[in-house]
Order: C-alpha cells, then sequence, then structure tokens
C-alpha cells in the first residue's frame, strides 16, 4: 500500500458516510497509521468516529477485540460504544467504531508528557476510584502472558532479572496522559486492557512523564504503594523496554534508560 495515510482517511470518509455523518475537524492518526479517529457529525448530534485496519489473518485476539470487550467494564467513566460496522478491502480487515463523544479536552495532546498539568483537586481521589473498580473487574484477558513479560526482560536484563508476577490485576493497559481527561477523568482507547502485572497502569503513567521531574514524582508518590513492590518494579521495567523503540519516545529515551 503505497499511501497508508491517504488511504486510511478514504476509509474514515466512507464509514463516516455509512453512518449519515460528516467528518466535523481534524483527525488522530494512529502509529503507522494501524488507525484513524476524529470527530464526526450530523450538524445535530457529534460522535467520535475510530477506524482500524490490520491485515485479515490478523483481525482476531485480545487486542483486536479489546475496545468491543470494555463494553462489559460497568463503574469506570468512558465513553459509550454505540455501533460497530465492519468490512474487508485490500486484504485488510477494517472496523469503524462509532462512539460517544466525550468533550472534556484530553490531559495531554502527545504519547510522552511534554509540559507540567493542573489537575483539579478530586482528579487523584477520581483516578484512584477507577483503577480499584477496574482491578476488581473479573477477566481472563491476558494482553501480554507471563511467558512474554519473562521473554522480553531476559532479553534486555539477562536472566538474573526477576520476571516473576505475583498479582495479575485488571488494568487499562495503556494508560497514558492521552488517553485520560482532565475532569471526571474519562479513561479512553481499551485496546490494551486486561490483566497485568499490579501497578502497570501506574508505571505507564510514570514512565511518560519522566520529561516533566514535577508531574513524575507527582505520579510516584500517588502510586509508591504499587510501584515500590516487586510487581511494580516488573511493571516498571516492562514500560520501559515498550517504550524505548515506539515511534513516539522521542527524548523520553534518554530518562528510560537510567530507569
Amino acid at each position: 500500500m503505497t499511501d497508508r495515510a491517504a488511504w486510511m482517511r478514504t476509509q474514515f470518509d466512507h464509514a463516516a458516510r455509512r453512518h449519515g455523518l460528516t467528518p466535523d475537524g481534524p483527525t488522530l492518526r494512529g502509529v503507522r497509521d494501524r488507525t484513524i479517529s476524529g470527530r464526526v457529525t450530523n450538524h445535530e448530534t457529534a460522535r467520535w468516529l475510530r477506524v482500524i485496519a490490520v491485515a485479515t489473518d490478523q483481525a482476531h485476539g485480545v487486542v483486536w477485540d479489546g475496545p468491543i470487550a470494555a463494553t462489559e467494564i460497568t463503574g469506570v467513566p468512558r465513553p459509550e460504544l454505540l455501533t460497530v460496522e465492519q468490512w474487508t478491502a485490500q486484504n485488510q480487515t477494517i472496523r469503524a467504531e462509532l462512539w460517544e463523544l466525550v468533550t472534556e479536552p484530553i490531559c495531554a495532546p502527545h504519547e510522552t508528557l511534554n509540559q507540567v498539568l493542573t489537575l483539579p483537586d478530586l482528579w487523584w481521589p477520581n483516578m484512584h476510584a477507577c483503577l480499584d473498580r477496574l482491578a476488581r473487574h473479573p477477566t481472563t484477558r491476558t494482553p501480554r502472558t507471563q511467558q512474554q513479560i519473562t521473554a522480553a526482560l531476559r532479553r534486555v536484563c539477562g536472566s538474573h532479572v526477576n520476571s516473576r508476577v505475583e498479582h495479575l490485576v485488571t488494568q487499562h493497559g495503556d494508560l497514558r496522559w492521552t488517553n485520560l481527561t482532565r475532569d471526571t477523568p474519562y479513561l479512553l482507547d481499551w485496546e490494551f486492557w486486561g490483566l497485568a502485572p499490579a501497578g502497570t497502569d501506574a508505571a505507564t503513567l510514570y514512565c511518560t512523564s519522566l520529561l516533566v521531574p514535577e508531574v513524575a514524582t507527582t505520579v510516584y508518590d500517588q502510586f509508591r504503594h504499587v510501584l515500590d513492590t516487586p510487581d511494580g518494579r516488573i511493571a516498571q521495567l516492562g514500560i520501559c523496554i515498550q517504550l524505548c523503540p515506539h515511534p513516539c519516545c522521542g527524548a523520553l529515551i534518554e530518562p528510560l534508560h537510567p530507569l
């Protein structure tokens, strides 16, 4: 596919028309143009449209099913999934998800935080309540198995590293500032939710805050009870390993290496 971005935009426009909606504003491109998302409207009601496309033989599994399966979670603020449609083209399976539009601004526009955040007084208590409720949600979804965690840690750190997870807990799985809103907060983007080492969400938020030491310190203080545990240290190491080769890592790689 010579121009993936243009092709994805065509799929987005096609999905909007199928719902009788019109794109309304800029779109957000996912990593390697795997997804494209944006606001759509019929001049009366605004929605959020997310379109994902993968090779048809990859259109299955925990990550593919994540946003759909997340509809079973209760008690955690997240947008409501309204409709889903799926089709194929050029050996790709395309899925269009129409979501409730969350009008609260997100905490940061980039995967890696690069500025100080000012959050409402109740933001942190509400965030803890969200994650506590999520942790109690029963699931068998396991985006990364113990074997995968062990292999990743040993590949980077050697066979001596402790990689045995004691507590697998239901986590959001991609708790970056781009996936959190500034007020309630709403939790967005549920592809990777499922069982993960206790502290994975805290570790993700902490590691992606390292370029802003003031925020990173706040995050660590808020989640010290899970980050200062064997599982929390495994979670931090795992997130570092995931982030370092990520296309959006950029300058974050500098503080990640010593961590």
